[in-house]
């Protein structure tokens, strides 16, 4: 049997998230199953412009979340983000999940 650390855990993490403005943030992320990043790579690399343009609004509105794990924001929502703030919020969700820079000296 593997161990529970091996599965995506429904913990809701809290991360500050800084943008270019030197603004602090406070978001909610949960930890996402390895299928919702391969979804996300399959998108990034489709030869549908459409498809791949929405990767990373999908991936951002399934792992951001409000405190009590409800989505905290839609796809359609995620979007209409501006480019710095949706690298942050990836960079971010990528830390949660275990493939940032900070998780490597954790």
């Amino acid at each position: 049997m593997l161990d529970s650390s091996f599965f995506a855990s429904a913990e809701v993490q809290k991360r500050e998230v800084t943008l270019a403005d030197g603004k602090k943030h406070t978001l909610y992320f949960k930890e996402l199953p390895a299928i919702e990043f391969t979804r996300y790579f399959n998108a990034v690399n489709s030869k549908d412009e459409d498809i791949a343009l929405l990767a990373s609004a999908k991936l951002i509105a399934a792992g951001v979340c409000e405190a009590d794990g409800k989505p905290a924001v839609t796809v359609e929502q995620a979007a209409t983000l501006k480019p710095g703030p949706l690298g942050a919020i990836l960079d971010a969700l990528r830390d949660v999940n275990g493939l940032g820079d900070e998780s490597k000296n954790a």
